[in-house]
């Protein structure tokens, strides 16, 4: 069967099939509450859970995670083992994986309460120092996994000034701005495994707030460790940072430039900014970010908010004052 050709109801049939093959009764496949666009997901009983790729970019970002779970559970990340990864289309007529069920819930579904969420938030950034600890030139190329994306901000600012979102002066001001950030925008000259895709449907926690396990790894790629710190809202940043230091060993006071800081703001913006030239959406059911501007409001609201130091301060210019 083409996944071109497949409307809904035939994923939870393939689904069901899959049952079928693993011994798991028809009433014990369950869709999970929160649908990606990307797979279809479904629980069969208590212990597996089967993901069916909705279209044919799906299927091949599936195969890539078919070979990145081994090596970052090796690394020691918490993602669900992978049982099998079928693609002969016998099982089902669709391509699909079957895991392990993870223990918890996403994100999604359940926010840690204000307890919690600076315990949720570290210990996720204390996950990601362990998957960058996986460089390119440690291990070499990964088959299906992309080199680093190329970011652009004069074409991005060109880009939103053709299509009416930014003026001449907005333009000259945000190709300044980017630069005082972080000249020459965020390195990847020594690359690392991102997950790409941190977002709270991808973060499962337990009642505690601890991060359990993170799933989903279609979009990983290599680049600048920053990068991974974006999927979230920007308030979250400052804790997962903190977790991110702790793990590896790092303060700022080592890193007087605040490299790590600086990388993700610039980052938080640019695809804010990128946002701009999307579809209009106001469509919250699936993500916090789907309005074209979400984004971008969330960004000021932090740097403008009055606990947001140092970070506010390293969106303005040095001065003889700051150094003194």
């Amino acid at each position: 069967m083409m996944i071109d050709a497949v409307d809904a109801n035939s994923f939870e049939c393939a689904a069901r099939d899959v049952a079928n093959h693993y011994g798991v009764k028809v009433e014990d496949v369950v869709p999970v509450p929160v649908q990606g666009q990307v797979n279809f997901t479904a629980y069969l009983g208590s212990e597996l859970v089967v993901r069916i790729p909705r279209t044919p970019k799906a299927a091949a970002q599936l195969s890539k995670e078919a070979r990145v779970i081994g090596l970052v559970r090796d690394a020691g990340i918490p993602t669900p083992e992978l049982l099998l990864h079928d693609e002969s289309l016998s099982v089902a007529g669709l391509p699909f994986m079957v895991q392990q069920r993870a223990r918890g819930v996403t994100l999604a579904v359940q926010r840690p309460d204000l307890v919690a969420v600076r315990r949720t938030y570290e210990s996720l950034g204390q996950i990601l120092t362990s998957l960058h600890r996986i460089r390119r030139s440690s291990i070499g190329p990964i088959e299906s996994v992309p080199e680093p994306y190329t970011f652009s901000v004069t074409e991005l600012v060109r880009d939103l000034s053709e299509a009416g979102e930014i003026g001449t002066l907005q333009r000259d001001w945000l190709l300044e701005s980017f630069e005082l950030l972080q000249p020459g925008g965020p390195s990847s000259a020594d690359p690392v495994l991102l997950h790409r895709d941190v977002s709270e449907t991808n973060v499962m926690v337990d009642r505690a707030g601890t991060v359990t396990a993170l799933l989903d790894w279609g979009c990983a790629t290599w680049g600048n460790p920053a990068r991974d710190l974006v999927g979230l809202r920007i308030h979250s940043l400052p804790d997962v940072v903190s977790g991110y230091r702790s793990a590896a060993g790092d303060a700022p006071a080592g890193d007087p430039e605040r490299t790590l800081e600086r990388d993700a703001l610039w980052y938080h913006r640019y695809l804010a900014l990128a946002r701009l030239l999307k579809r209009p959406s106001t469509s919250e059911d699936r993500n916090w970010a789907a309005p074209r501007s979400a984004s971008l409001v969330d960004f000021l609201e932090f740097t403008s908010s009055a606990d947001a130091e140092p970070w506010s301060s390293l969106l303005r210019p040095f001065s003889l004052h700051d150094q003194s």
